[in-house]
């Protein structure tokens, strides 16, 4: 079995995001995060993403839903898009900072062990027409090696869909990253892009973020500790 250790996955960077300034003191965080050597985010990446209807599952689009398969929990959480409009930007940013998203202290923290994982989704993740648009992909590789022909619904459509941000380049910004975009041939037809699983990550550990004056919320730090997980004290 795969384990953390054998993963090398680390606690993640705090500090500003695409979602903002930093983390809430006094709030609980999942985390996971990508240290050199370790295992690479394509790893985790869904592929192919998987189609979701978000209304008949009925997840909430804010703060993390639990939901059990099998004997384990897992956490699901939509990324808003008004913070990340395109699922590469997400990724790139968990690539050079890793992630972390806050869990409700609401949770049910007692049902998350180490074999819980989070399932990411985004309402631009599963791309539709493949087959119209495999022709303008140009130079045409699967992020997973799996092999996949741009005929097919890959994840390597996630960086067809976001335009470069520096002119005369194909580079996009992000606050704490930069990555290479993809485009296709001018003048063909668009992605059409819905609701899907794009990403499922294990959890390296629960981050308490420090108050100003340093110290720890000491009921959200029992909160965390109800869970099986390895729980930190962070800062913003």
């Amino acid at each position: 079995m795969t384990t953390l250790l054998d993963l090398a996955l680390t606690p993640a960077q705090g500090g500003p995001r695409e979602c903002g300034p930093g983390r809430q003191a006094s709030h609980i965080y999942a985390e996971c995060g990508f240290s050199a050597g370790g295992a690479c985010i394509e790893q985790f990446l869904i592929d192919y993403p998987m189609a979701v209807d978000l209304t008949r599952m009925g997840f909430s689009p804010q703060g993390m839903n639990l939901i059990r398969r099998g004997d384990v929990y897992h956490l699901v959480d939509i990324i808003g898009a008004e913070h990340y409009p395109h699922v590469a930007d997400f990724v790139e940013e968990a690539r050079a900072i890793g992630i972390s998203r806050k869990v409700p202290r609401t949770a049910e923290f007692s049902k998350l062990t180490a074999h819980s994982t989070m399932i990411f989704i985004h309402a631009k993740a599963a791309v539709r027409n493949a087959p119209k648009v495999a022709a303008a992909t140009g130079t045409w590789r699967c992020p997973c090696g799996k092999g996949h022909l741009p005929t097919e619904p890959c994840a390597a459509y996630h960086w067809y869909s976001p335009p470069p941000t520096v002119a005369g380049t194909s580079i996009r910004r992000l606050k704490r990253a930069s990555y290479q975009v993809r485009a296709l041939t001018p003048g063909t037809d668009e992605l059409e892009l819905t609701s899907g699983y794009f990403m499922q990550v294990p959890i390296s550990n629960l981050a308490v973020i420090r108050k100003q004056d340093g110290s720890v919320d000491q009921t959200s730090r029992a909160k965390a500790n109800q869970s099986s997980l390895p729980v930190i004290d962070a800062d913003s």
